[in-house]
């Protein structure tokens, strides 16, 4: 059966650390022409991250979070652009609901019950993540690959069953497995989670994203560093779409929507 085009995140990192692109878009006129661009490239959302994840981030204060983010916010959505914002504090989630975006993409997958009430009343739709280390950044942890899909299985039906109970109705709900080092240092471990893609989606009937551009698995896979996994990453990221990804998360937008449009044409 034909796939489904997936929505394409383009990535927007507001950030002086983010792993591939740190300092590229920390001024705001920047992040916004970036953004720009990447709605041309065939971008459906953009998911703009204020404060960087990888295991060697440097922290980020509430404060600064929010003043990276509310101006290009406010310009993105006076041309009517999909936001997303990639955040894990919820003091900075609480800050998004009242912008009024549309989605709030945690890393956490919303683990703090305070704002489960506020979350309920949104409208946004919630990515919610999983990962190995569940709260905060990523951090280097040996996994054991084998054991993961049926961990994650786990998660997301606490963390679902979780978040209904609040009163978050499923059709906003998207499930991100996580990849690269929020699932392990082993880069099998992303490997057999993009393998279950379907049992994810079939276990939950929910829509999934997948989110491993230019991540550190491609390049222990490959033997490229982060600038030389372009053609990893849109392998990958075609696997994922013919799999069943609803939602792909991607740096380079034009690459992975110009394929899409080729495999269309072809199917």
């Amino acid at each position: 059966m034909k796939a489904k085009r997936p929505k394409i995140l383009g990535i927007v990192n507001i950030t002086t650390d983010s792993f591939s692109d740190g300092g590229l878009y920390l001024n705001t006129d920047k992040a916004i022409e970036h953004a720009l661009q990447l709605v041309a490239d065939g971008a459906d959302i953009i998911d703009l991250g204020a404060a960087s994840s990888n295991p060697q981030t440097s922290p980020v204060s509430v404060e600064e979070e929010i003043k990276r983010l509310r101006p290009v916010i406010k310009a993105l959505q006076e041309k009517g652009i999909a936001i997303s914002v990639d955040t894990f504090k919820p003091e900075v989630q609480r800050f998004c609901i009242e912008q009024q975006v549309d989605y709030l993409n945690d890393i956490q997958g919303f683990p703090y019950p305070e704002i489960y009430p506020e979350l309920a009343r949104s409208t946004c739709k919630l990515i919610v993540m999983h990962s190995i280390q569940r709260i905060g950044p990523a951090t280097i942890i040996e996994t054991k690959p084998e054991e993961l899909p049926a961990s994650i299985t786990s998660f997301f039906a606490q963390r679902v069953d979780e978040l209904k109970t609040a009163g978050v109705v499923s059709d906003r709900l998207i499930l991100d497995p996580g990849m690269g080092f929020f699932l392990g240092s082993n880069p099998e471990s992303s490997v057999i989670v993009l393998k279950n893609i379907g049992q994810l989606k079939e276990s939950f009937s929910l829509p999934v994203l997948i989110a491993l551009s230019r991540k550190s698995f491609l390049g222990k896979i490959t033997g490229g560093e982060v600038k030389t996994r372009g053609a990893a990453t849109l392998a990958a990221e075609i696997y994922s779409y013919q799999a069943g990804a609803d939602y792909i998360r991607t740096h380079d937008v034009k690459a992975l929507s110009d394929a899409l449009k080729i495999l269309e044409r072809l199917a």
